[in-house]
């Protein structure tokens, strides 16, 4: 049984950085919930070269300690410059799509809950977003629905597929609907690529994750879900991954007719329909981004705890994007993407 969120307390009066700072992409773990996942997660296979199934967190303490400590957790974010925080939780190593569902529903609720009570406990600095057991759609739609309604989260992270099955496959369309309904933000981050070619050499995340970053993207489009829901909001992890950056290709074998659907434009066309986040490491890549899509899609963020450690330095390093857009990649889109007030 979910319990309820924990009464909200009052914001703390906090000094804010101006502009404000909000870092999109950040994690939370929930180390009861860890604790079943981890061992199933193409994460530990590939890199913690833990058993399948296996009991216990492969995750090294000290990045543990950042995801569920909140004390160390708002230290390190005033170390670097960040106002708020969106945590969701860290679906690499905790995603439940392997599981029953009901067994991972219940630990989906478990995790929203703690979500919620993190941002109930300190409101001036989280903002929460939650995830779902998206291999059953109807408990999918169910928990969406209660985490935005009762738990106040903004929306839920999910994987980049599911189980093999493409974020566009029909059997997701109920989910999507409901999402757009509620107004709710959609964070595709990948949980891991079965492909034993990417497990040498950290490449499930140099190469691995990108590419799974680019086939949801591509899913959605294709398949005709950013069509069926225009007012749906997603945000794709990683700079949206290898797609905004080779789009010409897709466009040409649209052009030959090779693609299938029935676009309602060009494929490259489709890019300003999704939102952006800036762990992407290289400022002129950034700078590319922002030529191919809008700037206002563009979201600051740090993939907390393993990614971006300077993350103002790094949108400010960006010299052919004006301070202005700079100013709102750092926080306003963001706070606007989620309908948050800042």
């Amino acid at each position: 049984m979910a319990r309820a969120p924990v009464k909200k307390k009052a914001p703390a009066k906090i000094r804010r950085s101006k502009p404000v700072v909000i870092d999109f992409h950040a994690h939370i773990a929930v180390p009861e919930v860890l604790e079943i996942t981890f061992g199933q997660s193409q994460f530990a296979r590939a890199i913690a070269k833990t058993k399948p199934g296996a009991k216990g967190i492969g995750i090294p303490k000290p990045a543990l300690d950042r995801m569920s400590d909140m004390k160390l957790r708002f230290k390190e974010m005033d170390q670097m410059g960040i106002d708020i925080q969106i945590i969701s939780p860290s679906i690499l190593q905790q995603c439940t799509y392997w599981a029953k569902p009901q067994a991972a529903l219940k630990m989906e609720q478990q995790s929203n809950d703690r979500v919620a009570e993190a941002v109930a406990e300190h409101p001036d600095r989280l903002v929460g977003i939650g995830s779902v057991p998206l291999q059953d759609v109807k408990l999918a739609v169910k928990e969406l629905e209660r985490a935005v309604t009762k738990n106040g989260l903004k929306g839920v992270i999910i994987g980049s597929n599911v189980n093999g099955d493409e974020l566009g496959n029909k059997k997701f369309k109920p989910f999507w609907r409901k999402a757009e309904a509620l107004g709710a933000a959609i964070f595709i981050h990948p949980t891991g690529s079965t492909d034993p070619r990417m497990r040498p050499h950290y490449q499930l995340i140099t190469v691995g994750q990108p590419l799974e970053e680019a086939l949801a993207q591509g899913s959605l489009v294709y398949d005709g879900v950013m069509d069926d829901f225009p007012k749906l909001k997603v945000a794709i992890a990683h700079g949206g991954g290898y797609l905004p950056f080779y789009t010409g290709r897709h466009d040409h074998v649209q052009r030959m007719g090779h693609t299938g659907g029935q676009l309602k434009g060009s494929f490259s066309s489709y890019l300003k329909r999704f939102n952006y986040e800036t762990v992407l490491f290289n400022p002129d890549m950034l700078e590319f981004l922002a030529k191919k899509v809008p700037t206002k899609n563009i979201m600051m963020g740090t993939d907390y705890p393993f990614g971006e450690k300077n993350p103002v330095k790094f949108v400010r390093s960006a010299r052919n994007i004006s301070k202005a857009a700079q100013d709102a990649i750092l926080g306003a889109n963001a706070a606007k993407f989620l309908g948050i007030r800042i």
